[in-house]
């Protein structure tokens, strides 16, 4: 006897999702969404999630030398040590997705009980620094494991670093588009780690970036600017119907967490919300201005944003060949660039940017402060940089040995912990990120080669940007002529470069 198929039965929605066709007249091109629903702002936020942390052409080495698709931000060593959650309105609820990068898939959280999207932006403190309404809230949660368990202690920091290139890149991303977004750091992360169901999962969630559509012309503008991401690059595909599980820790990996316990903002009151316009580039000290060496202005903007991320890249090494001065000044344009943000007073006007020529054509070596106001290098004093001081910086990474030229990011860190303590250290961070994005982007157009550099020598570097005693590195970006053939050693299986040798730490 025939089995008769009822239309309501997933036997029937399996088998009609199997049929194959060679006709496309069939299935003619799917209509532009109407503007402002929900179906088209869910299409404008998959385009802002591709953009700004999402999947690009070509691929990278990552851990154990495997090969892996690339992204549009950098991680140490390709190892992407947090997730994505993207909350968005279905209606009165507030569903949150797993943004799985790798498949190009949002799935619904199965830990994340639906909420209404304004209880979940007024609970976990968003509300006053984010522009309303606000029609997604994208929470990046860190799991310092991923990390650590390669860089040790370090590794945490990373966790910071990674996610704060991805949040800089998100609201880029979303500016971009014609939407509004703001980057949230001063949240109830008590609460939010609750409602996300993350509670006993050794993850913790460092930065939110809200979203909000401002009208009906940009949600409709940005639902079909790229479809594709540009170079052949998907965006991601919301799936309503799969749940998305966490990958549960293991004991190392708690044991390892509540070590964290007197580091982690996770386990500390929330700070009061500063709503203010951020700027993450430090003004020097006043000098003479007639020393300066003035620098060019790029002819880009934030409409930049979809084509520099898909083309953005690290390069894992760098030819003996010089960068050019207008290069550099490609290189450090946009710096000051401003994003809604929450932290503003605390890390002050952000991070200095010191650099340490090496091979620039145009400028004598040494090192040089930059003004963002001026948008000038100022001479900040030593003379003949040469590799043996790159190598030195660079904790002996060899394929870095040519760069042209070091940013040093710093900034007063000791004073800034004793200040504000565990707060400071993530905001700091941030700050380094958002600077250490746009340089990336930068790079991108001005084609020149750069590589975030995590594992340094931080009191050399500090010698060889001629710095105040009071300033530290926290972050470095090498600069130079990309050799394609080159292959970063920082991702080998020992990671000599963070004091780790075959037979653990040193």
């Amino acid at each position: 006897m025939r089995t008769q198929l009822r239309s309501d039965t997933p036997l029937l929605e399996f088998w009609e999702a199997t049929r194959l066709s060679a006709d496309d007249a069939r299935y003619p091109d799917q209509a532009e969404p109407a503007a402002g629903t929900e179906e088209a702002i869910r299409a404008a936020l998959a385009g802002v999630l591709v953009r700004g942390c999402g999947q690009r052409a070509g691929t990278v080495l990552a851990k154990g030398g495997n090969f892996v698709q690339a992204r549009t931000t950098p991680s140490a060593g390709a190892l992407y040590p947090f997730e994505v959650l993207v909350g968005v309105s279905l209606g009165e609820r507030c569903v949150t997705y797993l943004y799985e990068v790798d498949s190009g898939q949002l799935n619904p959280l199965a830990s994340a009980p639906p909420v209404p999207l304004a209880e979940l932006v007024a609970e976990a403190g968003l509300a006053d620094a984010a522009p309303a309404p606000v029609h997604a809230v994208v929470t990046l949660v860190a799991r310092p494991w991923t990390s650590m368990a390669k860089y040790g202690r370090r590794g945490y920091l990373y966790t910071y670093l990674d996610i704060g290139h991805a949040a800089t890149n998100l609201a880029l991303a979303a500016r971009a588009a014609g939407l509004e977004a703001a980057i949230h750091l001063r949240f109830r992360r008590q609460w939010l780690t609750h409602a996300l169901g993350l509670a006993g999962t050794c993850r913790e969630p460092q930065a939110v970036v809200t979203v909000t559509v401002p009208g009906p012309a940009s949600a409709g503008r940005a639902a079909v600017e790229s479809p594709t991401g540009g170079d052949g690059v998907l965006t991601p595909v919301w799936r309503d119907r799969r749940q998305a599980w966490l990958e549960p820790p293991g004991d190392p990996e708690r044991r390892n967490f509540e070590a964290l316990r007197d580091i982690s903002l996770s386990y500390a009151p929330t700070a009061v919300a500063r709503p203010g316009k951020v700027t993450s580039v430090a003004e020097p000290p006043a000098a003479d201005p007639s020393a300066d060496v003035a620098l060019r202005r790029s002819k880009g903007g934030p409409v930049e944003h979809a084509a520099l991320a898909e083309r953005r890249q690290s390069a894992k090494g760098f030819l003996p060949a010089a960068v050019s001065l207008d290069q550099l000044a490609g290189l450090l344009d946009g710096l000051d660039g401003r994003l809604a943000a929450d932290f503003a007073e605390l890390a002050g006007a952000g991070v200095g940017v010191r650099v340490v020529a090496r091979a620039v054509t145009g400028i004598t070596p040494g090192a040089y402060a930059y003004s963002v106001r001026r948008h000038a290098l100022h001479p900040a004093g030593g003379g003949s940089v040469d590799e043996e001081d790159v190598l030195a910086t660079c904790q002996r990474q060899d394929g870095l040995r040519h760069a042209g030229a070091l940013v040093l990011l710093h900034t007063p860190l000791r004073e800034l912990l004793r200040e504000q303590g565990r707060a400071g250290l993530a905001e700091v961070h941030l700050h380094a990120a958002a600077v250490a994005q746009r340089l990336c982007l930068n790079a991108a157009r001005e084609r020149v080669g750069v590589t975030c550099v995590g594992g340094f020598d931080e009191a050399y570097a500090a010698r060889l940007g001629c710095l105040p005693r009071d300033e530290e590195v926290i972050y470095l970006i090498a600069v130079g002529v990309a050799d394609p053939a080159a292959r970063k050693a920082d991702r080998d299986p020992v990671a000599y470069s963070h004091g780790r040798t075959a037979a653990g730490f040193i």
